[in-house]
């Protein structure tokens, strides 16, 4: 009987099976890396997917509506402290350019201490929203260029009017707050120096002090009369305030060249001021103002009227979004109108609606 066999045990060959699974598993992974190679190539190409874009929607659209919310909140308490410092004239009531008939009654903006800070802080506010609005309305634009759905569509010409109707807003104010800023500043300078002629030897806060009550008479309506007075008493009670005597302040040898001097330098400055100011007109961006204004009225009212109807077509807006969208172009209206009280009810109701909308729509 021949003995065992001796020397190295033979290897194990992979079956067919096993052979077969490793191939199919190394088809799989290299089918993944260049579905994952080819993705990153479009994505390169073509701009990121879907999902990315809906990814960057949500990082931040949370931070455009919360400065969006607070310049609103800031424009509501503007509006109602600009509503508060007009006039009512006779003349025909507007929509925008157009004549409204039967309305002979408009109200007037009054150029006022507490009007050009209340249109600083409103212009202010709406340059903050700006960057918020043009970077929504730029991507939504992009979004339905690369996916023209209905939906996309939708929200680019919704996300495109807001931002025209922020813009317009922001150039209207500052046009406004500049003329105002402007007419004040230039019916100052007017009213001092005509007293500083009259009277050069007068005290400084004594001349301040008429100089600013004839601008604020002349501003606001006031007749010649009433800014000559008006920077004479407050020449007086600067004055008094002062502790000095009359001919002390004013510079004079006697009380009664004094008085004199005071008289006359109210006179003057009141006169300057009120010709100032109805000359004020002529400014470059006083007429730029008096002339888009209007016109940036009306586009504010149709870019928020637009805004409303994609809202409403919208199958996923709350109806605390379309319900405000809506009060928030008819508000916008009112506001383009010069119709006493109309207009001012209708420019606080419409920035109103629209930080209610953005809170809780």
């Amino acid at each position: 009987m021949a003995g065992p066999v001796t020397g190295s045990r033979p290897r194990s060959t992979p079956s067919v099976q096993q052979q077969s699974q490793t191939q199919q598993s190394q088809q799989t992974q290299q089918t993944q890396q260049n579905q994952q190679t080819q993705q990153t190539q479009q994505t390169q190409q073509t701009g990121p997917t879907a999902t990315q874009q809906q990814q960057a929607k949500d990082r931040f659209d949370a931070p455009i509506q919360q400065v969006s919310n607070g310049a609103n909140g800031v424009k509501v308490a503007t509006d109602v402290v600009a509503g508060t410092q007009t006039r009512t004239v006779n003349g025909p009531g507007r929509f925008g350019y157009t004549d409204i008939p039967g309305v002979n009654r408009a109200v007037e903006g009054l150029n006022t201490p507490a009007s050009r800070v209340a249109g600083a802080a409103g212009t202010a506010a709406s340059v903050a929203q700006l960057p918020g609005a043009a970077y929504t309305a730029q991507r939504d634009v992009r979004a339905a260029i690369a996916d023209p759905t209905a939906d996309n569509i939708r929200t680019a010409a919704g996300s495109t009017a807001s931002a025209v109707s922020t813009a317009a807003s922001a150039t209207k104010g500052t046009l406004e707050t500049a003329a105002n800023i402007s007419t004040a500043r230039n019916t100052y300078n007017a009213a001092q120096q005509a007293f500083r002629t009259a009277a050069p030897n007068a005290a400084d806060d004594v001349v301040r002090a008429a100089s600013r009550a004839a601008t604020g008479t002349a501003l606001t309506g006031g007749t010649a009369r009433a800014a000559e007075q008006a920077a004479t008493t407050a020449a007086r009670t600067a004055i008094r305030e002062g502790g000095e005597t009359v001919a002390h302040a004013m510079g004079a040898a006697s009380r009664t060249a004094a008085r004199t001097a005071l008289r006359e330098g109210g006179e003057a400055a009141g006169r300057a001021a009120l010709s100032a100011a109805a000359h004020s007109g002529a400014s470059t961006v006083a007429r730029a103002a008096g002339r888009f204004a209007p016109g940036l009225n009306v586009a504010i009212a149709a870019a928020d009227t637009a805004v409303a109807a994609t809202t409403l077509a919208d199958p996923n807006a709350s109806t605390t979004k379309k319900v405000t969208s809506v009060i928030t172009a008819a508000g916008s209206i009112a506001a383009a109108t010069n119709i006493p009280i109309v207009s001012q009810a209708g420019a606080v109701i419409s920035t109103a609606s629209s930080l209610i909308g953005g809170i809780f729509g």
